[in-house]
């Protein structure tokens, strides 16, 4: 006999500091078509910014709001009051953007345990007002580190093509989450029709990737693998030889630095040669190798490898660490 099977209660948590946007979403998506509106919504605002959801706008959207004051009141027990009274098929989280994202997934667990009857089903989104983007990246870059680190979307909105820049954006995220889907608004047109512009020249017999551009080509390459399956690249980075690598290969990547000095790691992917004996460990090299994506055991699954044609030794680039903004 097979067991039916449970229903869903999905839950939006919207990130976001003051003013980026997050309000405004919400009452988009409450009144949108694509929403079931035969279902009931309950949001849960944990925090009061300038927009508000007016009773009129709720009872089209067949929402209500309830408002959670402190972060300590954030939990599921206050929650599993509110589902109570309100009984909702679907429930968005306005999230306090100064808030630790850490409560996320523990509110998850709680969940999961209060909704036993039905599959709880989570998207985490997080609001970017790019007017303010680059100042709260110089000022707070942690906290935004910590909200991409766990959003599914990042929301850019304000866009402009006079001052957004996109790949000063998503380098900062993708360094962090490269799974993260990035999704711009702009009130101009214009704006959409803006391309990446790359300081290398991917039509080139050889592509070659200056020390500076490092990062941006790292996010590139692992965000459109298709621009470089099979060609050849000219690039400097650092080699690791642990051990358990298949015969001939070694790691080439550099450090970077994602969010401030206590958050640094090496971003490195496989990179095969004839000998490597007499490279050290650690060592700058400059590397002239063919790219291809291909499943490798030690990724688990499919990612970028390099086959050098020639490996020389190289000097440390004038800033080891690689950023991204």
């Amino acid at each position: 006999m097979f067991g039916k099977k449970k229903q869903e209660m999905m839950v939006y948590v919207i990130m976001g500091f003051l003013e980026a946007g997050k309000t405004n979403l919400i009452r988009d998506l409450i009144v949108d078509d694509m929403f079931d509106d035969k279902i009931k919504t309950l949001i849960l605002a944990c925090e009061e910014g300038e927009m508000e959801y007016e009773q009129p706008m709720l009872d089209k959207g067949n929402a209500a709001v309830e408002y959670i004051e402190d972060e300590e009141s954030f939990s599921g027990k206050v929650i599993q009051k509110f589902l109570k009274k309100h009984h909702p098929d679907r429930i968005i989280i306005e999230y306090n953007g100064m808030w630790p994202t850490a409560h996320i997934p523990e509110l998850y667990d709680e969940l999961e345990e209060i909704c036993f009857d039905r599959e709880v089903i989570f998207q985490t989104i997080d609001v970017v007002n790019d007017e303010t983007f680059s100042l709260y990246m110089k000022n707070m870059p942690s906290m935004m580190v910590d909200h991409f680190r766990v959003a599914e979307m990042i929301i850019i909105n304000r866009c402009t093509v006079e001052k957004t820049n996109k790949n000063a954006i998503r380098g900062s995220i993708k360094a962090v989450n490269p799974r993260a889907q990035i999704v711009y608004e702009s009130a101009q047109d214009a704006f959409y029709e803006m391309q990446d512009e790359m300081p290398f020249d991917l039509n080139a017999d050889i592509v070659e990737i200056n020390e500076d551009d490092f990062g941006l080509w790292y996010i590139d390459m692992i965000d459109h693998p298709d621009r470089y399956q099979g060609k050849t690249l000219k690039v400097t980075g650092l080699i690791q030889k642990p051990k358990g690598l298949p015969k001939g290969f070694a790691i080439f990547g550099r450090f970077a630095m994602t969010c401030c000095a206590d958050d640094v790691q090496y971003m490195g992917f496989l990179c095969k040669a004839d000998d490597w004996a007499p490279f050290k460990n650690k060592q700058y090299v400059t590397v002239t190798a063919r790219l291809e994506y291909k499943f490798m055991k030690e990724y688990g699954e499919e990612g970028p490898v390099f086959y050098a044609e020639e490996v020389t030794p190289a000097d440390k680039p004038k800033e080891e660490l690689v950023y991204f903004n």
